[in-house]
């Protein structure tokens, strides 16, 4: 789904939550959007069907600040916590 799409569900109530995971160490992250009934919506390219990744966890974080997340669901495996979605920042 759209960055626009996504932004038009956030405002209307949808979304439960924003979780963002590693596509793999070396490749990125990506931002999956949980609906209150737990279906979960990836963010697209603008261009394409094709999913978003993110270099850094901090663009990922940018991008769910943007369409309105203050809170960002970090997922490494079994290991989860939540950020602050404006406080993330790569070192």
């Amino acid at each position: 789904m759209q960055e626009k799409e996504i932004t038009l569900l956030f405002k209307a109530g949808v979304f439960e939550s924003c979780k963002a995971s590693p596509i793999s160490m070396s490749r990125g992250w990506t931002l999956k959007f949980v609906t209150k009934d737990n279906e979960e919506i990836g963010l697209n390219l603008q261009r394409s069907k094709k999913e978003r990744e993110f270099k850094s966890l901090d663009g990922a974080a940018s991008v769910a600040k943007r369409i309105g997340f203050e809170w960002l669901d970090v997922q490494l495996g079994e290991l989860t916590w939540r950020e602050k979605a404006g406080a993330i920042k790569s070192k």
